[in-house]
């Protein structure tokens, strides 16, 4: 038997869709004009929800005058390698200091702490002169390994959700003579899928929208990321940017972000739900 709706329910479910309809309404725009054919380098005023004239124009000439495919590979390749450094680390970390019983572990715990509160761009300078002494200027190395280095809040994520495991489950492995890795590896590692999914679109999102630190580190065009390049054609265009061909780069550039994100929603929903983030 379906229940009947009350009063309270209407309203809550009408200020649902109104405000997802807010939010939808201005990426759904930028999508329809993308595909709308006008010669003017302004946008089409009144602003039109759907196409005067269906086309790919946009598209084709963004594809044609800007080395966009270039760009998405190079972020593709920062955020994977990215991602792939910062899961083991934040895991591995975060999972010693949740179970593992040494000496200094709260002093630990406190500089990661603190390390969050440090806003990231205190630590340009410092981090600058780390990567050019290594020699990893105009590296892809060289955009990743800060990352890296000051992943804390991924490690205090991973800290908080493995403190719902019960010390059984370690002491179970050590009890079966597992030594210290293996039990991270084959017992907690898999149980840590919903966080490491969240780790995950956080950290490609970060990586990809991520502008200041690649023009510091990058200076020649082939090792560019999206940002730089959305930025190279805004700044190259000296105030004629044609807008149809801008919304063409911005939708290619979030679509791999929305491919991530469509395969990795489920695990950040049960992470939520189920880890320390919800505390």
């Amino acid at each position: 038997m379906k229940k009947k709706l009350g009063i309270a329910d209407i309203i809550y479910y009408s200020v649902l869709s109104i405000m997802a309809l807010v939010i939808l309404l201005p990426f759904i725009w930028l999508v329809s004009t993308s595909f709308d054919y006008f010669k003017s380098y302004t946008l089409p005023y009144p602003p039109r929800m759907l196409p005067k004239k269906l086309s790919t124009f946009n598209y084709e000439m963004a594809l044609t005058n800007v080395p966009i495919v270039r760009y998405l590979f190079n972020t593709v390749i920062i955020a994977v390698l990215d991602v792939i450094f910062n899961v083991f680390i934040a895991t591995l970390t975060g999972f010693c200091i949740s179970k593992g019983k040494f000496p200094g572990k709260n002093l630990i715990m406190i500089f990661i702490l603190s390390n969050m509160m440090v806003p990231f761009e205190t630590k340009l300078m410092p981090m600058y002169q780390i990567i050019k002494r290594l020699g990893l200027s105009n590296q892809f190395m060289g955009v990743i390994l800060p990352g890296v280095m000051t992943n804390a809040m991924f490690m205090f994520f991973v800290k908080k959700f493995c403190d719902d495991f019960p010390d059984d489950l370690y002491e179970a492995g050590v009890i079966d003579g597992a030594s210290k890795f293996r039990i991270y590896a084959q017992l907690f590692l898999p149980l840590m899928q919903p966080i490491i999914a969240t780790i995950v679109i956080l950290d490609v999102v970060n990586v990809w929208n991520d502008l200041l630190w690649p023009m510091i580190v990058l200076n020649k065009s082939q090792n560019y990321t999206i940002q730089i390049g959305l930025v190279l054609y805004n700044a190259s265009a000296n105030g004629q940017v044609h807008a149809g061909i801008a919304l063409a780069l911005s939708i290619l550039s979030v679509i791999p972000l929305a491919i991530v994100f469509i395969f990795v929603q489920k695990y950040i929903v049960q992470s939520i739900a189920f880890s320390g983030l919800k505390q």
